[in-house]
């Protein structure tokens, strides 16, 4: 009951969050209160343009997320696609393409986001890109392994027997299936997400967007990690409880599809 109670709070506090970062406005730059420490007046103090270290980290959590479900979101679409056309094909083209899936996942994903990150130029695309690439093969794997589940079904064997068309087959008992396991996956894999963006942005791999996300901010003010740790440390704090309410919230859609 508490562990229930407990997932409900971070449910609600994260979509309080949410709904704050969507309709505040970007933090105001003001050069006058550069660098000011945390006080009542500037609770988490504020950055070198003036801005409130507390509105940015607001606006920057919500930046995140928006990201990472949005690269989230097209992976389960693509991967759902796809493991569709596979159970159309023939059976040697679909292992051709299960082959295809282990050898990508034989490649580190960070090697291919950071790759895909630092060839295209600093923006949205290049970043939902990064994290869409890297973090596919393994929703694939998944999809496929689950399609094979279904292909055993006694269901699945029935329509074959019966003479149903395989189109028919896949919008009437596979899809809908797997639509289940892409919604429940998208809540589990998510917090995985945003950690991987902000991997990234630390790393380099940025949008250059005015709102920053959280590993954007991480990444330009750890330089003024000894003079104004602020700057640096209460990203990082965010980040952290971002992934903590993420990891909660999550429990909810797991218990709900256990029960």
């Amino acid at each position: 009951m508490k562990k229930n109670l407990l997932a409900k709070a971070a449910a609600l506090l994260f979509c309080a969050g949410l709904i704050a970062a969507l309709f505040l406005p970007a933090p105001a730059i003001d050069l006058a209160e550069a660098f000011q420490p945390v006080s009542w007046r500037h609770l988490l103090g504020t950055t070198p343009l003036g801005q409130s270290v507390a509105a940015q980290i607001l606006a920057g959590a919500g930046q995140t997320v928006f990201l990472a479900v949005g690269a989230l979101a097209l992976c389960l679409a693509a991967a759902l696609l796809l493991t569709g056309l596979s159970f159309l094909l023939p059976s040697p083209a679909a292992r051709a393409y299960a082959f295809l899936i282990d050898a990508w996942l034989s490649i580190p994903g960070i090697f291919i986001a950071l790759s895909i990150g630092f060839f295209l130029p600093q923006s949205f695309v290049s970043v939902l890109t990064a994290l869409v690439l890297s973090e596919f093969a393994a929703i694939q794997k998944f999809f496929l392994q689950r399609l094979g589940e279904v292909r055993k079904s006694d269901y699945i064997t029935a329509a074959h027997v019966m003479g149903a068309a395989g189109g028919h087959t896949l919008a009437a008992h596979v899809l809908p299936r797997l639509g289940r396991d892409a919604g429940y996956l998208f809540f589990l894999t998510l917090p995985s997400i945003v950690l991987s963006l902000a991997s990234l942005e630390f790393l380099g791999v940025q949008t250059g967007a005015e709102r920053l996300s959280l590993g954007m901010q991480i990444a330009i003010y750890k330089d003024y990690i000894l003079l104004y740790p602020h700057l640096s440390l209460a990203p990082v704090a965010a980040l952290l409880l971002l992934l903590f309410l993420l990891h909660e919230s999550a429990k909810l859609v797991r218990g709900s599809a256990e029960s």
